[in-house]
């Protein structure tokens, strides 16, 4: 998986880059294919930028991530 887009958006908010980063990393030896890994790293970057979802929210990324992988449209919604 590509994660030049999510080092982006982290360099550019106001998010502890090292936590994010090993967030990341995290990310890297997972499979994300498991929905259950991946509602995990969702939730784990929604804390780390105090950020709070609903589950409408959280299954919509979730399908997104499925359905499109990373894209724009998923930075776009994140970003709301």
């Amino acid at each position: 998986m590509d994660f030049k887009n999510i080092i982006e958006l982290i360099s550019r908010s106001n998010i502890n880059q090292e936590a994010m980063y090993e967030l990341v990393s995290e990310a890297s030896t997972l499979d994300l294919n498991d929905e259950e890994n991946l509602r995990s790293i969702i939730r784990k970057g929604c804390g780390l930028a105090n950020k709070s979802l609903s589950k409408e929210q959280e299954d919509r990324i979730i399908k997104m991530l499925k359905d499109k992988g990373i894209t724009p449209d998923l930075f776009k919604l994140l970003k709301k």
